[in-house]
């Protein structure tokens, strides 16, 4: 078997950050790996975060169907578009958090950007896969929340096998760092 690009176990440690989060919050999802087909919407909802260091940088999208994220929010169906996208931004902002605190394991430290998000009435990613774009997507009930890992990475650059055992635990997963 060859050996797992960097570009693959990142999007891998994503995912496994996204899902841990997913299931936080009492929701039954499941990883769908690959690209997905496109299903036309009413009501989208985006959402998406940067991120870097001296060995790479990248950025997380999340998108899909209003009534995914409404899903996922902790509280009544009864909150607005605006609340939806709010969660959305909060969302990426604890999984790129989550990975951020994965990657210190591994002696890589992350600056993180301020998530952003977008409503629309369809909100449609390029379907074309660009070298260093990684999908992380998830079934939830009858939708889908479609990720995208985009990431550039310097020449180089290896992350390193396994997480180192004093850094394992750099930052349990809800601890605030503050500047």
């Amino acid at each position: 078997m060859p050996p797992t690009s960097n570009e693959e176990r990142l999007a891998e440690i994503l995912s496994q950050c996204m899902a841990e989060l997913i299931a936080e919050l009492g929701i039954a999802a499941k990883h769908i790996p690959g690209v997905q087909p496109h299903l036309a919407t009413h009501g989208s909802t985006t959402a998406f975060s940067g991120f870097g260091s001296g060995d790479l940088r990248g950025s997380f999208t999340l998108t899909g169907p209003s009534a995914v994220f409404s899903r996922l929010h902790p509280l009544p169906p009864t909150v607005t578009l605006r609340d939806l996208a709010d969660w959305a931004c909060e969302l990426v902002n604890q999984a790129t958090g989550r990975f951020r605190n994965r990657l210190l394991a591994y002696g890589v430290r992350l600056a993180m950007g301020v998530p952003q998000s977008v409503l629309s009435d369809e909100v449609r990613l390029s379907s074309s896969l660009r070298p260093g774009r990684s999908p992380i997507s998830f079934a939830v009930d009858d939708m889908i929340l479609e990720g995208w890992l985009e990431l550039e990475i310097k020449p180089g650059f290896q992350l390193p096998e396994n997480p180192s055992a004093e850094n394992a635990e750099a930052l349990k997963e809800g601890s605030l760092v503050f500047f």
